[in-house]
């Protein structure tokens, strides 16, 4: 466990992708450990209807990767469409584009990935439905990256696979009546000093009893 207080931990779990160590095997009981402490977070009810999918199989994982690259081609390719990007201008909006593109390079790599789901299809359904749902996986899913980090690994929130979801579906034998919510590299990462990001002033996202 690394000697971090909560402030710490909280404030430099970030995104990591060129750092990790795809070299080094992660061992299941390790995963399982921080899974049961995501298991932890509230949830709808309490009902644990969310399910929890690690592959760490190097065959699948390599077709996983095809599916998360191909599914980013797509995405590419229909943001020709409005203009491309629009994330463009952010804050060292490069250094994350070579940070993606190094993960695309490499995720077939990864030691383990993580794939949650929820027992829902956001699909058509109205605004609280919505909010409800995601509102009983997204902490579970922050409490393992926090987890993760506090052991010297690390993750990434990646979504480009979610283009072709199907695909993954077949591959994993997924139900229909499930949504999933993102694709998680798992490893130990190269070195542990993550720092703060860049974020916008509080002065400009934050409004008292009203918008700011």
């Amino acid at each position: 466990m690394l000697d971090l207080d909560p402030d710490t931990l909280l404030t430099t779990t970030r995104a990591v992708r060129k750092r990790l160590d795809f070299d080094r095997k992660v061992p299941r009981p390790l995963i399982e450990e921080c899974l049961q402490i995501a298991f932890q977070a509230p949830n709808g009810g309490n009902m644990n209807s969310w399910r929890w999918i690690v592959i760490d199989d190097p065959a699948l994982i390599a077709q996983a990767a095809e599916i998360y690259n191909g599914g980013l081609d797509d995405y590419i390719a229909g943001l020709a469409k409005i203009g491309g990007y629009p994330g463009a201008q952010v804050h060292r909006a490069d250094a994350i584009g070579t940070s993606v593109a190094y993960l695309r390079e490499n995720f077939h790599r990864c030691p383990a990935l993580l794939l949650p789901l929820m027992q829902a299809r956001t699909e058509g359904a109205d605004l609280f439905n919505q909010g409800s749902s995601w509102g009983s996986i997204i902490q579970a899913v922050w409490s393992f990256m926090l987890a993760l980090r506090a052991r010297g690994l690390g993750s990434a929130w990646t979504t480009g696979h979610l283009v072709r979801h199907q695909d993954m579906s077949k591959l994993l034998s997924i139900p229909k009546q499930y949504t999933q919510v993102g694709l998680f590299p798992i490893a130990y990462t190269l070195g542990t000093d993550f720092k703060r990001a860049h974020r916008r002033p509080t002065t400009e996202v934050i409004g008292w009893n009203g918008m700011p």
